[in-house]
């Protein structure tokens, strides 16, 4: 979706779904921004990844909007947001609560998110335990 100067693309990060912004986002970009991320929250999603490493607020008015379109998904989802320089600063600042995560790159969520051997396994036993016969639950 291009609205003057603005670019929004969809795709997904290890299966969440990944919202990229790029150009400039200016104050009435917002209805745009909410009907898009809510989308993804009424389909019943809990987690988001919005990149907006290149995307540049136009205004305090572009600023404004980010910040109320994050804030109006409220807490039952969680976004995990890629930005850098000035909109890092931007969203640091405005205090967006712990359903907001702000990191530097794709990469850094990916390792954030990316599950461990630990909790692939179908049930625990102790590391020092000698137990090389005994078959995998299924």
């Amino acid at each position: 979706m291009d609205c003057a100067e603005l670019s929004i693309a969809v795709d997904d990060l290890i299966g969440v779904p990944k919202v990229t912004l790029r150009g400039h986002m200016d104050g009435w970009h917002d209805q745009a921004m909410s009907g898009v991320l809510a989308g993804f929250r009424d389909q019943g999603n809990s987690s988001l990844v919005l990149d907006i490493a290149g995307l540049i607020f136009a205004s305090t008015n572009g600023a404004t909007s980010m910040i109320n379109v994050l804030r109006k998904l409220g807490p039952e989802m969680c976004v995990h947001v890629v930005a850098s320089g000035l909109s890092a600063k931007v969203l640091q600042r405005a205090d967006l609560g712990p359903a907001v995560r702000l990191y530097s790159s794709t990469d850094e969520i990916a390792e954030y998110m990316a599950p461990s051997s630990e909790d692939l396994t179908s049930r625990w036993m102790p590391p020092d335990s000698d137990d090389s016969e005994m078959p995998l639950a299924a």
